[in-house]
């Protein structure tokens, strides 16, 4: 698959994740780019994690992720259960203001956690 992105399985759930973590505002591009074309194939419903520990909060990182949530917005399963690990303080509360419906979790572990409780609760 792609350099950044992968499925992964948890708890019998595919999950998409994306290991943005640590990646220069180049790489993070590359990599949300990624993410979008990943999510832009499959059906309604996929579960997306990406997380950006370490990311310096950029422009650059700010309209990559507004393109790439409002592409995804219009793609079948839109809607889908996102989650997103590595941010916090002032950067939580600015990505909160473009990321509706996007749990922002402390570690991976809680977001695979609440993207099954999630997958769960469409049933």
């Amino acid at each position: 698959m792609a350099k950044y992105v992968q499925f992964i399985t948890y708890k019998g759930k595919r999950i998409l994740h994306t290991n943005a973590a640590g990646l220069d505002e180049a790489e993070f591009v590359v990599a949300l780019e990624e993410m979008k074309q990943a999510l832009s194939k499959e059906g309604a419903g996929t579960l997306a994690l990406t997380d950006v520990t370490g990311i310096k909060l950029t422009k650059a990182f700010v309209n990559k992720a507004k393109e790439v949530t409002a592409a995804l917005e219009k793609t079948p399963g839109g809607g889908r259960p996102s989650a997103l690990v590595g941010i916090t303080g002032l950067q939580k509360a600015v990505a909160q203001l473009f990321g509706r419906g996007v749990h922002y979790a402390n570690s991976t572990e809680e977001a695979k956690e609440w993207l099954v409780k999630e997958s769960n609760k469409s049933r």
